[in-house]
């Protein structure tokens, strides 16, 4: 029973995420039109940044799928043509073997390739399980509060008034984290995109998602996420490593030194051990799905723990010790 409530589950713990993070924009944007239309906005911000990052990573993965054709055949009858493993991989009809493999991969990625039914399919179960989700995070967009204040009020009376401050408090650090954070990590991937185009790396796209990615782990996450650029910028020489090797230690001393404590003061501090573990957890039990899910919950506990232990605002008034006795 417990494998099979698995994605219900994890698709309530992703609305309840979504509708956590979208319900203070919500509510902003309901000042000024209505909270339906609010919504309906954010859901199309959202919908065109997934979908314009979608694109412009197939578009980059499918030139490269194009490239990798052309190239890597004549590289395979290279290296038949070489001393002295060249008769033993022309043996093994090696160029043949690599002309086949990265033909397959080609299909992979072309849309009017033989696999479309299959990809149309994919694509279409993906969609309803969004459409699911969204429905959920929306309904979760207005009864939320009630949800949250409907537990709160089953706790002892003398402490869900402190416990309505804390989960307040935390769920505004948490959504002030995650922001900067975010922010943090698209101007780290635009970074490494930029860097790769300078250098005329393969992948430039995919380089950029991964660097953003990794930059979410403070401390050690940007010069992680470069090692991929890094390796790469390895195959066009030793000025492409070294101008690599340079922006990732530079980037990583600024943001350790300057960004990440700023981060930490305006929200709440989150070591470098939970959000890894937040995010193995969330990847591990619903992939990339999961890793969000993972790194919000995470943020989240911690951000309780921090506030609950604040001191309240009466915890240290001086209690009063009625009349002095009389002599």
């Amino acid at each position: 029973m417990a494998l099979r409530a698995v994605h219900p589950l994890v698709s309530f713990l992703e609305a309840a995420v979504v509708a956590a993070l979208a319900r203070p924009a919500v509510l902003r944007l309901g000042r000024r039109i209505p909270e339906w239309f609010a919504v309906l906005v954010i859901t199309a911000l959202a919908v065109g940044a997934v979908v314009g990052l979608a694109a412009v990573g197939f578009s980059e993965v499918h030139s490269e799928s194009v490239r990798l054709v052309e190239q890597a055949p004549r590289a395979a009858e290279d290296l038949e043509n070489s001393e002295p493993l060249g008769p033993i991989l022309a043996d093994l009809r090696f160029s043949e073997q690599v002309r086949q493999t990265t033909a397959a991969i080609a299909r992979t990625f072309d849309l009017g390739g033989a696999d479309l039914p299959g990809l149309a399919s994919a694509v279409g179960g993906r969609l309803s399980s969004a459409f699911i989700v969204w429905v959920l995070a929306v309904m979760m967009v207005f009864v939320g509060p009630a949800m949250v204040a409907g537990t709160v009020g089953l706790m002892p009376a003398n402490g869900q008034e402190r416990a309505s401050e804390v989960l307040a408090a935390a769920h505004r650090s948490t959504l002030i984290y995650l922001g900067l954070t975010t922010l943090r990590a698209l101007a780290v991937g635009a970074a490494a995109f930029v860097l790769a185009e300078v250098l005329q790396l393969d992948l430039a796209a995919v380089l950029a998602v991964v660097a953003g990615m990794t930059s979410f782990v403070p401390r050690v996450g940007i010069v992680l996420g470069f090692i991929p650029l890094i390796t790469v910028a390895a195959l066009e020489g030793g000025a492409a490593v070294a101008a690599a090797t340079i922006a990732a230690v530079g980037l990583q001393a600024a943001d350790s030194m300057i960004v990440q404590p700023r981060i930490n003061q305006r929200s709440v501090r989150v070591g470098v051990l939970v959000t890894v573990v937040s995010i193995a957890l969330g990847a591990s039990l619903y992939g990339m799905v999961g890793v969000f899910i993972g790194l919000f919950i995470g943020c989240l506990v911690v951000a309780v723990i921090t506030h609950a232990g604040d001191a309240a605002p009466d915890d240290h008034a001086v209690p009063d010790a009625g009349p002095e006795p009389k002599n």
